[in-house]
């Protein structure tokens, strides 16, 4: 038998008290947009994002799809240093003018927008292939007015590698107007 240092009217009170707060934090966890994978716009930074159903992903995939907002977010920030912590070193990709970069020079790029730039990501997808992940998605940015200034598409990879989550490799395909 367990000792327990309160009475037993207490110990079952006790003990209801604390089933029912399990049961309310189930219950909130249960009905959250999180868990029951509901499609939704969030903004990041500069960026509306449209958020996929995730109720298939992998629980890896759920966290590649929170590291792309919070990476849309960093981008607006200009905070290279969180950026550096995403990007591999030996990053290599190719924006959608078709010019490859390196890591440094992605930054760059980054470190030229216009903050009353504006832009949405939608048609998101991320695919978890065990030790790499990929992405893809439809960047479009927007004029002061909202109306469509441009459309890419994209592919981000990421890798396992020390623990951590590193995009590797990006490439960018520029849209057509009326594409």
């Amino acid at each position: 038998m367990m000792f327990s240092p309160w009475p037993p009217r207490l110990c079952v009170k006790r003990k209801l008290n604390m089933r029912a707060r399990f049961f309310v934090a189930a219950l909130v966890l249960a009905l959250s947009p999180a868990a029951a994978g509901a499609q939704g716009n969030v903004v990041a930074g500069q960026t509306t994002i449209t958020l996929p159903d995730t109720t298939p992903y992998t629980r890896t995939a759920r966290r590649i799809l929170a590291l792309e907002r919070e990476r849309s977010a960093a981008i607006a920030r200009h905070d290279t240093a969180w950026l550096a912590n995403l990007y591999a070193p030996d990053f290599r990709g190719v924006v959608a003018n078709g010019r490859r970069v390196d890591r440094d020079a992605l930054f760059a790029v980054f470190s030229q927008d216009n903050p009353g730039a504006r832009f949405t990501i939608d048609e998101l997808e991320v695919r978890d292939l065990g030790a790499v992940v990929t992405v893809t998605g439809r960047l479009r940015a927007l004029g002061p007015g909202g109306e469509a200034a441009g459309e890419s598409r994209y592919l981000h990879v990421y890798i396992r590698r020390d623990l951590r989550w590193w995009i590797v490799a990006a490439e960018g395909t520029a849209v057509a107007a009326g594409s």
